[in-house]
């Protein structure tokens, strides 16, 4: 607790107080002290100290009283100070791949993988209430789907509502890291994380995956790519062995490069439990922040020195109109 004042200048009149006493109190050998009601035999003169006391008792009682009113007028407040901790989340871009690949059932149980990647990202972006999230989906362009946010139901409806057709078939994964990118920009939240899920290799034709990962580093922007593939041994047919074949190693290679450059990780997910698994690996290492937070309380203290001027006068009034009485 401490005292402050709003209007600390005011407190300077104080220091005209022992002028004002000089100028304007009667010294005290011209006061006489007297008993009322009492033969004019028993007047005594306020030369010792009992009468002194009695006779100097109202002056101190009236500068106390102009004291009191300047320190009133200067605004004292009262400060206390609260400290709480808090938990402070992150600012998290949930990039999700809508490229046509994405229909592929082949994710156990026939489940589709944007199915187990909507499931997955809804029961993710539920745990994540301490963030302010956005959602972006890309094909051949990216899509903003849920701005940066802290109402988590907004997200929870926007990861439910992807769907392939939202945007033109492709896998232009530089055009979604830098759609993440720009978003996460408008956030003051920090640390800043990019959690990209996709199933393709990169094909798009501007900027490649890697210069865009560079850029994001340095802007202290942390990507985790996720890859959702079938299992090895699940069946597929001849043209997606070809192009799994063709393209598997290369789409990881450039994932875990993407990730490493940023200082994320990268993780495979081939159904909707390893998915949710890597989700919560994910929860681990983006944990809130705990920070404390300090909070002050103002409680005004004017009033009570107005009060206590008021009854200073009061006593001072008293003083002079009781058996004692001073006559200057």
């Amino acid at each position: 607790m401490r005292i402050e004042f709003v209007r600390p200048d005011y407190l300077y009149l104080l220091a005209l107080l022992p002028l004002w006493a000089v100028i304007l109190w009667p010294r005290v050998g011209r006061g006489v002290l007297y008993t009322r009601g009492a033969p004019p035999g028993r007047h005594v003169a306020g030369a010792d100290l009992g009468g002194a006391f009695v006779l100097l008792a109202p002056r101190f009682l009236t500068g106390g009283a102009l004291g009191a009113v300047i320190i009133a007028v200067a605004a004292p407040e009262r400060v206390d100070v609260t400290r709480d901790t808090i938990l402070e989340g992150h600012g998290m871009a949930l990039v999700l791949d809508l490229s046509s690949s994405m229909l592929a059932e082949d994710m156990g149980d026939r489940q589709s993988r944007i199915e187990v990647a909507r499931d997955a990202g809804v029961r993710f972006a539920r745990r994540r209430v301490h963030d302010e999230l956005m959602l972006v989906g890309f094909g051949s362009d990216a899509l903003t789907r849920v701005p940066p946010t802290t109402d988590m139901d907004l997200v929870v409806h926007g990861v439910e509502s992807l769907e392939t057709q939202l945007v033109r078939d492709g896998t232009d994964i530089s055009g979604a890291v830098l759609a993440a990118t720009a978003r996460l920009l408008e956030s003051e939240r920090e640390p800043r994380v990019i959690v990209l899920l996709t199933d393709g290799a990169h094909n798009g034709t501007e900027l490649p995956p890697l210069a865009t990962a560079r850029a994001a580093e340095s802007l202290g922007i942390r990507i985790h790519a996720i890859s959702i593939l079938a299992p090895e041994t699940a069946p597929v047919g001849r043209a997606a062995q070809i192009i799994q074949e063709r393209f598997g190693s290369e789409r990881e290679t450039v994932l875990m490069r993407l990730a490493a450059i940023t200082g994320g990780q990268y993780y495979r997910a081939t159904n909707a439990e390893t998915l949710d698994s890597i989700y919560a690996e994910i929860d681990r290492i983006e944990a809130p922040i705990p920070r404390i937070v300090e909070d002050e309380v103002r409680t005004p203290l004017a009033f009570w020195f107005f009060m206590l001027a008021l009854v200073l006068l009061a006593v001072e009034g008293l003083l002079r109109g009781s058996r004692w009485g001073v006559v200057h």
